[in-house]
Formats: C-alpha cells, sequence, structure tokens
C-alpha cells in the first residue's frame, strides 16, 4: 500500500514538473518569437506603450500600400473594407 502511494505521488510529481516545462519551453519560443520581430526591443524602449503584432503587420501592409500608388478611390475602398473585417 506504502508502495503505490509514493508511485502515485511521483506520478503526480512527474506531471506538474512535464507541464511546467511544457510551459516555460512554449514561453521562451514566443519571447524568441518578439525578439525575431523586433517587438520586444520596441517594447524594451518604451514599455508603456505596447503595439500588438496585429498593428505591426497593418502598418507592414500599409507600407506596402504606399509604395504602389494606389488612387484615393482605391485606398478608401481598403480602408472601408479592413474596417468592416475588424468589426
Amino acid at each position: 500500500m506504502q508502495t503505490a502511494f509514493f508511485i502515485v505521488i511521483g506520478a503526480i510529481m512527474v506531471t506538474v514538473l512535464f507541464l511546467a516545462f511544457r510551459a516555460i519551453g512554449r514561453g521562451m519560443e514566443a519571447r524568441g518569437e518578439l525578439k525575431r520581430d523586433g517587438t520586444l526591443e520596441k517594447n524594451k524602449q518604451d514599455p508603456y506603450t505596447f503595439k500588438s503584432i496585429q498593428e505591426d503587420e497593418d502598418d507592414k501592409l500599409l507600407e506596402k500600400l504606399k509604395d504602389k500608388n494606389l488612387s484615393e478611390e482605391d485606398l478608401k475602398k481598403l480602408y472601408e473594407d479592413l474596417k468592416n473585417k475588424k468589426e
């Protein structure tokens, strides 16, 4: 009976350690991704204003659109489409 108790306690401890290390690994992956994107450095410079990854993608898309020299009507249409998509 005592052996079964120790086996159960050991299994619980192994499970907790496994889940903890898995969570730490995912956190490190996320941090590495933020570092590669440059978002982490931006947040270190001004920690009180956090730009989400979506806003960064929107900024990159805006830069691409500026390079294409679209007409004002096309830009308004794209803006409306994005606005409707977010809602």
